[in-house]
């Protein structure tokens, strides 16, 4: 169960690192020109901060209707750095258009410019002209100093207006409104993650080239009396929305949750408490080294490489092919006439792999493989094998038990949690996806929790059959003894005499380095000649035209030779990362870096 704890603080910590990344806007300075024939220019300057990094800062926009953006020619990075502008489909489902700027590096820090154009965002009436746009908005990212100029184009008087509408954020901000009210600045300090700015500007139509036939004023005017975009509704909302007590709700769920799996693991979780012995000297069963690798892990899921390599091992030991080593190459001698009948169904499959790679040989060997063929062949066909394979060792070593290696009430109570964990972090990230500013966080913090105990309720709850973990208990018992040296030199001469077949034992089990080495430091105390073990592991890469003077250079070619089979017989197959994150930016749809 240490192993499991392990994987799981590792898993917490790296969810918990991956929740709290954080992205903020900084400096944000917005200058927006609304035009005569009713286009808006919007030149947006702001510099995104994070605790990881980005390759890419980007604003969606909102649009309805008709509305449409044209991204300017100069928008870009303002920090030096190498990058390019353009505009694509918001990726967040909103409609409307994402103003991207991409680095050609990943950075932490930068300022960039958005300079766009807007389309059709005008209301048209016969005694009004309305721009009423979120400019910034509720999914956007922390803005930490924001700046707003709005400038019309012309003076105008009372009743004509413009109106600063905030959601939750409880700074009030700093508002001037000209003399001649064509211009309009607005500052706050901060703007919360969720909260927003809107903008309404109420002007004469005179002053711009569209008309329209139908009034407009006198409606528009009792709205803004009645508190558009701050109704008490909405700001009830808002208030609930950022509220941190919406997040003890989910407290409670994940508490209740945490204790459920907590009593399930005291109640059917727990391995069997059997007397074994804490170190054995040989090994419980006889067993074929990839069925051990098997049994050992109480999910399908183990890893069959050591079960691979153990059981090449274990055919080479047992006379159906030899290695052989030139320096740090080594090959392989088949014998194609050995009778296989011996084997079981998952071992022939090994040898039969073998040969078909030894078929490859082009100078028509069959019975000789060389490991760059071997690694060659394995590129193709490794991983289409593995996948069978692994099933075909589980469904012996379950036929060997009679059944399954878990206990039926085990593994239907981990289904049985696992389907509730997975439940709750549904729920948890559909909270996090309505909740905003700090209730957000912390429910995806809830998330990421939620998400440990969904691995948990996986592989804590289920335990061996009692049978079953006798064997296993004991199995560990023996490796225990291959990996300690303390232990190992007390061992009886038969444990010498068949070092080199608990050796495949130590590479399915993961310590044969370390056996190799005890093996070495512990003969001499027992009276084992150096001679004799290598005459014991002749099929390990001492060939008759190859003499080793002592067992320590005998010992690092099994080591090379043991490296040397993992390299040949890997998959090709390649893993890699990516960081990043997101977050909201201005005019309403969200931003940040990714």
């Amino acid at each position: 169960m240490r192993t499991k704890t392990k994987i799981s603080l590792l898993l917490l910590l790296f969810l918990f690192n991956f929740a709290f990344a954080r992205f903020e806007w900084r400096d944000v300075v917005q200058t927006v020109e609304i035009l005569e024939n009713g286009d808006v220019i919007v030149n947006d300057e702001r510099t995104l901060w994070t605790n990881e990094d980005f390759g890419e800062a980007f604003l969606c926009v909102p649009l309805t209707g008709k509305q449409e953006l044209l991204l300017l020619d100069d928008s870009g990075s303002l920090s030096g750095y190498e990058a390019r502008a353009y505009q694509q489909s918001c990726t967040n489902g909103l409609r409307g258009q994402e103003v991207v700027v991409k680095h050609s590096q990943r950075i932490s820090n930068g300022r960039v410019r958005f300079h766009y154009k807007l389309t059709n965002t005008l209301d048209y009436y016969s005694d009004v002209v309305q721009w009423f746009w979120q400019i910034s908005g509720t999914a956007d990212t922390t803005i930490k100093g924001y700046n707003l100029t709005v400038k019309i184009p012309g003076d105008m008087a009372f009743p004509y207006d413009a109106y600063v509408h905030r959601f939750g954020n409880k700074e009030l901000p700093t508002v001037i409104l000209s003399e001649n009210r064509n211009e309009l600045k607005v500052h706050f300090n901060n703007i919360p993650k969720g909260d927003g700015v809107e903008i309404r500007y109420l002007m004469p139509p005179h002053l711009f080239i569209k008309q329209a036939s139908k009034p407009g004023l006198e409606k528009l005017l009792e709205e803004e009396a009645r508190g558009v975009g701050l109704i008490p509704e909405k700001t009830l909302i808002a208030k609930l929305r950022s509220s941190p007590f919406m997040a003890l709700p989910g407290l409670l769920a994940l508490l209740a949750l945490a204790m459920g799996i907590w009593q399930a693991y005291n109640k059917y979780g727990r391995e069997p408490k059997l007397e074994t012995m804490q170190y054995n000297f040989e090994p419980p069963s006889n067993l074929p080294p990839a069925a051990v690798v098997a049994m050992m892990s109480q999910t399908n899921n183990f890893d069959s490489g050591p079960a691979f390599h153990a059981t090449v091992m274990d055919l080479a030991r047992r006379g159906f092919g030899e290695f052989i080593g030139k320096g740090k190459k080594f090959e392989m001698m088949l014998d194609l006439n050995k009778d296989d009948s011996e084997l079981e169904s998952f071992e022939k499959d090994v040898l039969d792999y073998l040969k078909r790679a030894a078929a490859t040989n082009p100078r028509g060997d069959a019975s000789h493989l060389e490991f760059r063929e071997l690694k060659q062949y394995s590129k193709k066909y490794i991983e289409s094998f593995m996948a069978l394979w692994k099933r075909k060792i589980r469904t012996w070593v379950e036929g060997y038990f009679g059944g399954d290696l878990i206990s039926e009430e085990s593994k239907s109570g981990s289904s049985r949690w696992m389907v509730i964990s997975l439940a709750a972090t549904v729920l948890m990230g559909l909270m996090g996806a309505m909740l905003i500013s700090t209730p957000r966080i912390i429910y995806f913090v809830f998330v990421a929790i939620s998400m440990v105990l969904l691995f948990l309720a996986g592989v804590s709850l289920m335990s061996w059959r009692p049978e079953v973990a006798r064997e296993v208990y004991a199995w560990q018992g023996f490796k225990r003894t291959l990996k300690d040296y303390t232990i190992m030199k007390d061992a009886p001469n038969d444990f010498y005499q068949l070092w080199d077949k608990y050796f495949v034992y130590a590479a399915a089990l993961g310590v044969a380095a370390a056996f190799l080495k005890n093996i070495r430091k512990a003969a001499p105390l027992v009276g084992i000649a150096e001679d004799e073990l290598m005459r014991r592991g002749r099929w390990m890469g001492s060939s008759a035209n190859t003499n080793f003077s002592d067992f320590s250079s005998f010992s690092k070619s099994i080591n090379s030779m043991s490296s040397a089979l993992n390299s040949a017989s890997a998959s090709a197959s390649s893993g890699g990362s990516s960081s990043g994150g997101g977050g909201g930016g201005g005019s309403g749809g969200g931003g940040g870096g990714r």
